[in-house]
């Protein structure tokens, strides 16, 4: 058994259970790995190769179970079912990492298991690629996040989707930052504006808001998104945003765009008023 999704902000968790055919390790399998260390195109081969030959189960579990159970007990409730979905009950199971569901047979634990043991990683990769055709599925219904290419994870894209669109029924409420940034207490987002910014932005209340530990908007005087400070390899560095007149952000433009990449010694906004302010000056 293993998993697919436990850190992501977005979507369900999902589990999945594979038996392979007694004997000796089929040929096909030869190059199979945990599903992180294989390209897209690997994994897919894999997928429909594993699907035809061995005994599957898939399991679920929701962003409502997610957030009402938490992600351990969500996981191992997606193990469980990924187990009862299998045509044949197992006698024993080999699960990756360092906790095992509730089984109708014995369980072991097995850390870096989707590495030393075949089915689990035969079972990594049916959980992958389960997880990231159905949020490529997602994707086309919520545009704006990033999950055709993010799959839900944190990326960069996926906050500021976040921040300009907001959470859909399919976020994690009990994530960060969604626990801050969408709190019943937190501050009034809707004071951002991300749309096009003609001329020069008002530096006077230069405002940066934490996204993560590594990531802060930038958004000028009157709320409009200028960009953003990240920290790259243990460097801060600014990165310009702009927007097209369709509302759809371009990376490296706007009015800052002179700015983009340069380096900084700290998010501080006085900092960045002055990085900017040279611009204009």
């Amino acid at each position: 058994m293993d998993e697919a999704g436990c850190a992501p902000l977005a979507g369900p968790v999902v589990a999945a259970a594979v038996v392979l055919p007694r004997g000796a390790k089929p040929r096909l399998l030869r190059g199979l790995t945990d599903s992180k260390l294989l390209s897209a195109g690997e994994r897919a081969r894999f997928f429909d190769i594993i699907q035809r030959i061995a005994d599957v189960g898939v399991g679920l579990a929701s962003v409502e179970e997610i957030d009402r159970h938490n992600i351990f007990h969500a996981d191992m409730l997606a193990m469980r079912r990924a187990v009862e979905s299998l045509e044949t009950a197992p006698d024993i199971a080999l699960v990756d990492g360092r906790g095992a569901p509730s089984v109708a047979c014995a369980a072991i634990p097995i850390v870096k298991g989707d590495r030393r043991s075949l089915s689990i990683a035969a079972a990594s990769v049916i959980a992958k690629v389960v997880r990231d055709r159905l949020m490529h599925e997602l994707a086309g219904r919520y545009p704006g996040y990033g999950w055709q290419s993010n799959v839900g994870y944190g990326t960069d894209a996926h906050y500021l989707g976040l921040l300009r669109k907001g959470p859909t029924e399919h976020h994690r409420r009990s994530f960060a930052p969604l626990t801050t940034l969408f709190a019943p207490d937190a501050p009034s987002l809707a004071r951002f504006r991300f749309e096009p910014l003609a001329g020069t932005p008002d530096l006077r209340g230069l405002e940066l808001l934490e996204l993560r530990q590594d990531l802060h908007a930038v958004f000028d005087a009157n709320g409009y998104h200028v960009g953003q400070v990240k920290n790259l390899r243990s460097r801060w560095t600014f990165q310009a945003v702009g927007y097209r007149d369709d509302r759809e952000p371009v990376h490296g433009a706007g009015p800052c765009a002179g700015c983009h990449g340069e380096r900084m010694e700290a998010p501080d906004p006085r900092l960045l008023q002055r990085l900017i302010g040279a611009l204009f000056a």
